[in-house]
């Protein structure tokens, strides 16, 4: 029932990805085929490159049931998300999870209804984007229309409003802010414009199309966040000493890192990044814990920040 619900919302899936969803093998994947077409589920393929499986879309399924398990892991996720302060979606997340309450029996009720109490979610405090839920609306409908915007932004760097036209492609959230992802017409590349700070958006009539080679994981690369950065990556190795190495231990700070164990606790981490200014910044919060062994580059940058602090603090 899980496979038919996966292709009933995902028309044209690949058996990898399905495989890769169900953690299982291809093979097995196949074989769940076979039976839910005996079972007469209208399950049918399209062949070649980009092919995949679908259900027709006049088949309606029965009604959802859920698990006490599955309803609680959904109003779990929900919460995390309506946490956030001006989430774009928290009105549509409430409507959810009221039709869900509405459809649950009476035991996963009372399942939900306890464990909700034993559990809760805390981000720390996150941007509050309630007064952007005009962009938000604005880039949705940019989105399903493929049309281009006109913005004008912030740019931090300079201090300075500009106006851009560009083909949204991605709304990206990551460290707390939302983020676009779109082709800007003004520097004739893909950038990154942060949400709250586009101080106007209108939608053009002229249409556009998402590259087919558009990929957010390659487009982001190594990139510590959110800051890309120019050139080829750099690679990185970091002396963290107790108590900083316990937690970074526990912790994925990028998909490259490496950590390999010295002694008395002492860990040098590795990693590829593609910008010096994030992992700068993480290094720093470490304080004494935190060695930089390589590049030359970032030693001295971080040696130039601490200099710089401590010439703030001398007594004048």
């Amino acid at each position: 029932m899980n496979l038919v619900l996966l292709i009933k919302s995902r028309p044209g899936i690949q058996v990898k990805d399905i495989a890769r969803i169900f953690e299982t093998c291809e093979r097995t994947v196949y074989r769940d085929f076979n039976t839910i077409s005996l079972a007469g589920f209208p399950v049918y393929s399209t062949p070649g490159k980009g092919g995949g499986y679908f259900i027709e879309k006049d088949y309606f399924l029965p009604p959802l049931r859920f698990t006490c398990e599955e309803a609680a892991s959904i109003l779990i996720a929900a919460k995390f998300f309506l946490k956030q302060k001006g989430f774009p979606y928290q009105q549509d997340i409430q409507l959810a999870l009221a039709k869900l309450e509405g459809i649950l029996e009476k035991d996963s009720k009372q399942y939900v209804q306890k464990i909700d109490k034993k559990i809760s979610v805390y981000l720390g405090e996150l941007k509050d984007y309630q007064e952007y839920s005009n962009i938000f609306r604005q880039l949705n409908k940019a989105f399903l229309e493929k049309r281009q915007i006109e913005i004008t932004y912030y740019a931090i760097a300079r201090d300075k409003l500009t106006s851009r036209t560009v083909n949204p492609f991605h709304l990206m959230f990551r460290g707390g802010f939302w983020y676009l992802i779109a082709y800007c017409q003004l520097r004739g590349e893909i950038k990154i414009f942060r949400i709250d700070r586009i101080k106007k958006i209108q939608l053009t009539n002229t249409i556009f199309q998402v590259p087919s080679d558009f990929s957010l994981t390659s487009y982001m690369g190594k990139s510590w966040k959110v800051v890309r950065g120019n050139g080829e990556p750099r690679k990185v190795e970091i002396k963290i000493f107790p108590p900083a190495s316990r937690w970074v231990r526990e912790e994925m700070r990028h998909p490259t890192q490496e950590i390999i164990s010295l002694n008395n606790e002492v860990i040098l981490f590795k990693a590829e990044v593609s910008s010096l200014v994030e992992i700068k910044r993480w290094i720093l919060q470490m304080g004494s814990c935190a060695q930089v062994i390589k590049p030359e580059e970032l030693k001295k940058e971080v040696i130039d920040e601490i200099e710089e602090m401590r010439g703030r603090y001398r007594k004048r």
